[in-house]
């Protein structure tokens, strides 16, 4: 959980890199993570959106 709030963290301060780091570390870690998992489809839908 310290992981994906370390993620949560860096999210909220603008650092999307950091906090994809940090979610992929999580679930690298804890594959069952499906806040994990939920915030990198958050994630790539925004960069998705983001190159359009």
């Amino acid at each position: 959980m310290t992981l994906a709030n370390i993620g949560f963290c860096y999210s909220q301060i603008g650092d999307g890199i950091q906090s994809k780091t940090y979610y992929e570390r999580t679930l690298k870690e804890f594959p069952e993570s499906e806040l994990a998992r939920a915030a990198l489809k958050m994630i790539a839908s925004v960069e998705k959106n983001g190159q359009e």
